[in-house]
């Protein structure tokens, strides 16, 4: 019987870092978590990370490390080219200060893909040829997985579906760009869509949830008004929906994947998100393609950067 082996996996957020020991059937051995440290220089944060990761029961067993990390990533060379929830980190060679410090081979990415990467394995159950992975919580990203194997782009840019035009006319992005669909289905603007629809709707539910307070309006709470059989929020949830659904639509005209998996925050919203969002997708993409994709939400969102990081060698 050959040995098991073993994958560190490490998730990079502006608030935690997920550090994971994870097997070769994805099934996660040891887990920590630590605070993000957005000031200090990032050669004191890495050495942090293997600090903490070395105390790890199976450290030693570890065969190599992947990293996810939200922002520009040179997949090609491993280097953090900038990431907007660490400012410090600017041309960071990320992968050969791992590989200098740890011994260990590393493989960097864009935390987008490392959460592709994990609906693959954990939802999918690495079944499908062609899969979409969109990720929906501040900003809306994605990954791209073509032929069981994950697609980077000519310059490890691809995947960026959250800066996809679905409205000409609509709101800048940060992005510098008008109408993408972050602007309507990114955390925030959802927040910002509901404060101004309930200037004209009224919403007890909404109300009582935040004490009044419309500052207070997140998806989490829209999700529990419209759980209430809220109106407004149900009614909130299908605009946001049905731009949604323009993606979706977009993404199966293009890619004509056999699947689609939502993960982040946002994707709690389940069927008042979904529902739309399909019924969108079907009166814009082809019949055919709409039949053969699966829409999934993802039963492992808080998993998914992890080990989709450990298993970068994999894919």
């Amino acid at each position: 019987m050959s040995k098991e082996q073993f994958y560190l996996g490490i998730d990079m957020g502006g608030t935690h870092v997920k550090i994971a020991i994870v097997n070769s059937l994805c099934n996660i051995v040891e887990e920590t978590v630590i605070d993000t440290d957005i000031t200090a220089k990032p050669l004191d944060v890495i050495k942090t990370i293997i600090s903490k990761a070395s105390k790890l029961k199976n450290y030693s067993k570890v065969e190599c490390i992947g990293v996810g990390i939200a922002g520009d990533v040179n997949c090609f060379d491993g280097s953090v080219r900038f990431s907007p929830n660490l400012p410090k980190w600017k041309n960071v060679a990320l992968k050969q200060i791992l590989e200098k410090l740890t011994k260990k081979k590393a493989f960097v990415d864009n935390d987008a893909n490392t959460a592709s990467i994990g609906a693959f394995w954990l939802d999918a159950k690495a079944k499908p040829v062609n899969l979409v992975c969109v990720t929906l919580g501040t900003g809306v990203g994605g990954g791209l997985i073509f032929n069981k194997k994950l697609y980077r782009g000519s310059s490890c840019t691809a995947g960026e579906i959250g800066h996809i035009t679905v409205d000409p006319s609509g709101h800048k992005c940060k992005c510098g760009n008008k109408g993408c669909v972050e602007t309507f289905v990114g955390a925030k603007y959802i927040s910002k869509y509901a404060v101004e629809y309930l200037k004209t709707h009224k919403s007890p539910i909404i109300d009582k949830l935040v004490n009044g307070d419309h500052s207070k309006i997140t998806p989490k709470v829209l999700s529990l008004a419209a759980a209430k059989g809220d109106k407004a929020a149900i009614a909130v949830w299908s605009y946001i929906g049905e731009k949604l659904g323009i993606l979706f639509a977009c993404i199966v005209n293009f890619v004509n994947p056999d699947a689609i998996v939502l993960c982040g925050g946002v994707s709690h919203a389940g069927k008042y998100l979904i529902e739309p969002a399909k019924r969108e997708m079907k009166s814009r993409a082809f019949a055919s393609a709409v039949k053969k994709c699966k829409i999934v939400i993802s039963k492992y969102t808080n998993k998914l950067g992890v080990v989709g990081a450990a298993m970068l060698p994999k894919l």
